[in-house]
């Protein structure tokens, strides 16, 4: 009884935010983060920055609750079964978790989890609903 012992989780950022071999990934506002785009490079992502095609998982930045109003259009830009991923500073006044909630949830999507991107951003995970996914 008692293990004292702390659980480190020896799983990659891309295994944590799961991205796939052959994964459509959309980055907006992160691109010039040139070790997260070798990580899904070597992960084996197709990578792009535009294009309406919707995608397997969407990357985007928020700096600020302003931006938040680039959250619903990018609904459309996301496969039904995709993962949209929102980067925001971490403890950070000018956008906040719960501001981010509330922002997907207005967009449609629920969010599934949160992890640490790096030691300046927080990743939330949002998804469509199953019950309204398009077959």
């Amino acid at each position: 009884m008692g293990n004292d012992k702390c659980f480190v989780s020896t799983r990659t950022r891309i295994e944590k935010l799961g991205v796939k071999t052959g994964s459509d990934v959309l980055l907006l506002g992160i691109e010039k983060d040139t070790g997260f785009v070798k990580e899904l490079r070597t992960a084996g992502a197709a990578i792009r920055t535009s294009g309406t095609t919707p995608a397997d998982m969407i990357f985007a930045t928020f700096g600020h609750r302003d931006d938040l109003r680039r959250l619903p259009p990018l609904v459309a830009r996301l496969k039904p079964n995709g993962a949209l991923w929102t980067l925001r500073p971490k403890g950070s006044k000018d956008l906040t978790e719960a501001e981010m909630m509330r922002a997907g949830q207005g967009a449609g999507l629920v969010d599934v989890k949160v992890v640490s991107f790096s030691d300046v951003l927080t990743a939330e995970k949002f998804v469509i609903p199953v019950a309204k996914r398009k077959r």
